[in-house]
């Protein structure tokens, strides 16, 4: 099993690389084809492009901004395997070949997508990606997409509901793996390292042997896939009508969903209340009927926080 010291030896194994395609491309030596089947067999392959070619658009910047035109002779020569890009063609590689770059502990999608589309806490979006595919983001979610053949779709944060019309097919990529859509309705939301999906009607593969059909829901973290049939479906996308459906889940877990849409959040003051189980359908919009309902069913009071959120302890 890898050690944890086997973590920053693939990095930089991956930087090396990396810095060797930028310096072949820029060269022109590169096989373009040979690259991106490179960049995009791996998402870590496409982050660590990201940060060369970041690097080294940075220094060329600082450069610029210095008046250095040329190398200082005191200056120390690069590594073989990384030939230093001019201005010019860096950008050029950085806007048209970059797919991802790491930032704070997240995957932010870049260059390579065309477009982008983000929506605050508590907000929601309906978004036109191409003629045959759609879809509406969940509070505070982010997309990027690229149109093509098929069109690839870039899932950075949060929940997304897509529609794909007939002939349409679509290139899903998440922190969870990267999976082809076939035409039909999706819910997708990432959860913590993972990636929850929902076939609502259509099918999913992820290139290999899983195939994840109608009516069932994989939760796919870290390669390993978890898939089961669920009769409440609804429930998963209960959002896009304003909803939070709740079948006897806990209390933590309940103001954790409903946490998701309030910029001033709820906060359980009496740890033994996050045992309670909860059920119900509560507007995501009006938290204080879910207030309500806590009051009238197990006696708990809300109360104003000092940092402006809610605190519930018993009444």
């Amino acid at each position: 099993m890898p050690g944890r010291s086997d973590i920053p030896q693939r990095h930089a194994d991956l930087t090396d690389e990396a810095a060797g395609w930028l310096a072949a491309l820029d060269a022109g030596s590169a096989d373009f084809a040979a690259f991106e089947a490179w960049r995009d067999a791996d998402i870590r392959h496409a982050v660590a492009f990201a940060e060369v070619a970041g690097t080294w658009r940075d220094l060329d910047g600082l450069r610029g901004t210095r008046g250095e035109t040329r190398a200082s002779p005191e200056a120390q020569p690069l590594p073989k395997t990384v030939a230093r890009p001019n201005r010019r063609q860096l950008l050029r590689a950085a806007s048209s070949i970059v797919g991802v770059a790491a930032v704070g502990g997240g995957i932010a999608y870049r260059a390579a997508a065309r477009d982008m589309a983000e929506t605050r806490v508590g907000q929601r979006m309906a978004v036109a990606v191409t003629p045959g595919i759609s879809l509406d983001l969940n509070t505070d979610s982010r997309v990027y997409w690229r149109d093509g053949t098929p069109a690839r779709l870039w899932l950075d944060r949060g929940e997304i509901a897509l529609r794909l019309a007939a002939d349409h097919r679509l290139q899903l990529l998440t922190p969870g793996g990267q999976f082809q859509l076939d035409p039909g309705a999706y819910n997708v939301r990432l959860r913590g390292a993972g990636c929850e999906l929902a076939v609502l009607a259509g099918g999913i593969a992820d290139g290999s042997t899983l195939r994840i059909g109608s009516g069932e829901v994989a939760l796919v973290t870290a390669g390993q896939v978890s898939v089961q049939a669920r009769e409440d479906i609804g429930g998963v996308t209960a959002w896009q009508h304003d909803t939070l459906v709740l079948n006897g889940e806990s209390l933590d877990y309940a103001v954790a969903e409903m946490n998701r849409y309030l910029p001033n959040k709820i906060v359980i003051g009496d740890p033994a209340l996050s045992r309670l189980r909860v059920g119900g359908s509560f507007a995501t919009t009006r938290p204080a009927e879910f207030l309500r309902a806590l009051r009238s069913s197990f006696g708990i009071r809300a109360t104003a926080g000092r940092a402006g959120g809610i605190v519930l302890t018993r009444a």
